[in-house]
């Protein structure tokens, strides 16, 4: 554990030692500790929500510029229900926000409680996120009978994209919230 600011001390009447932490040291870690959480989530949020935006109306423009059918347009709305989906996730989180003490374990219970979220973001874009735009993208290139290279590299893109949201849910959101839930256990005994 990170108990770097501990203190050791000699107990006269037992005859043992003790050890003492830093409250306000250790503190100063868990709001640390919160703060990246805090970051990490909203970056993820409102990146996604530029993204998602941005491609909104590039396919909007596509739609327009092309004079394709409705089905065109279909692209658009998916996503622009992402964007939201991920305003009002977002401002529910930020409601639960005040819910939060401002003691060492309230702030730990936030860094998890963001940490959970960014694994909820990260979960739910694989399966509400990637599988809708992938077959939108399939039944379109189906229609306009894509080319076997176009079909590789979307098929790789979105191969590419899920394996690197798990492969970041895996072994950095999950291992993050663990290390928190395991300091939080520490704390409280």
């Amino acid at each position: 554990m990170e108990f770097d600011e501990m203190q050791k001390i000699w107990d006269d009447q037992r005859n043992e030692t003790l050890f003492v932490i830093n409250e306000e040291a250790m503190h100063n870690r868990v709001k640390v500790k919160k703060k990246q959480a805090n970051k990490i989530v909203n970056v993820t949020e409102i990146g996604l929500m530029i993204v998602n935006s941005t491609t909104a109306v590039m396919l909007l423009i596509d739609a327009i510029r092309d004079k394709e059918g409705i089905y065109s347009y279909a692209g658009v709305v998916i996503m622009l229900f992402t964007v939201g989906y991920l305003i009002y996730i977002r401002r529910k989180r930020k409601k639960s926000d005040q819910r939060f003490d401002r003691t060492i374990l309230g702030e730990l219970d936030h860094a998890i409680s963001n940490t959970t979220s960014t694994i909820k973001i990260g979960r739910t874009m694989i399966y509400w996120y990637f599988i809708p735009i992938a077959i939108f993208i399939v039944t379109k290139m189906i229609y306009q009978e894509a080319s076997l290279e176009k079909w590789l590299l979307i098929i790789g893109a979105f191969l590419l994209g899920s394996y690197v949201a798990n492969w970041e849910i895996k072994k950095c959101h999950i291992p993050r919230k663990r290390h928190l839930e395991s300091l939080r256990e520490k704390l409280v005994e």
